[in-house]
């Protein structure tokens, strides 16, 4: 299947907004595809595509996929180089600004009265956010939890979790 630049990224993005492929509308894969492997011996993808048989889910699981494109084109086309601009200020700016005195916020809070930085790029780079009495920590949002990284990445330093809310950083 050979899509033009960018595309499958676009599609992946609109399918991520419209929850069209989650367990609720096309089933719960994991499970259906270990089904599949007890009672099929082959395993070939078309004995899959056989046993599965949801055409129909497949099918509505595009139309959403598709509704969000619509709209993502649309919004696209009232997007202006100015509102890009806006966006890459904010994050440069202001997002990073905020992220890293975060970080900080939570090393001290962290720290118990011990010596903390923040790390520099370096050490950055292998996944250190900071240092607690020369401990290399990784410092992230409670709701890293929930996403796919989470599962998948090794991270081989504490991880310090916090919440930002209303009330200030909250070390969990």
């Amino acid at each position: 299947m050979a899509l033009l630049k960018y595309i499958g990224s676009v599609i992946n993005l609109a399918n991520g907004f419209s929850q069209a492929t989650r367990p609720k509308h096309v089933g719960q894969m994991s499970d259906l595809i270990q089904q599949f492997r007890e009672t099929c011996d082959s395993h070939d993808v078309n004995d899959w595509e056989k046993y599965y048989n949801g055409e129909d889910k497949i099918n509505e699981a595009t139309e959403k996929i598709w509704k969000c494109i619509q709209d993502i084109k649309k919004n696209l086309d009232e997007l202006t180089k100015e509102d890009v601009r806006n966006w890459t200020h904010d994050l440069i700016i202001n997002k990073t600004h905020s992220g890293l005195q975060i970080q900080l916020d939570v090393l001290k809070l962290s720290s118990n009265g011990k010596p903390y930085h923040l790390s520099n790029a370096t050490e950055e780079a292998k996944g250190i956010d900071g240092f607690i009495d020369n401990e290399p920590v990784s410092i992230k949002p409670n709701t890293y939890k929930k996403t796919i990284a989470y599962g998948k990445e090794k991270i081989p330093y504490r991880i310090i979790f916090y919440t930002h809310g209303s009330k200030g950083i909250k070390i969990k």
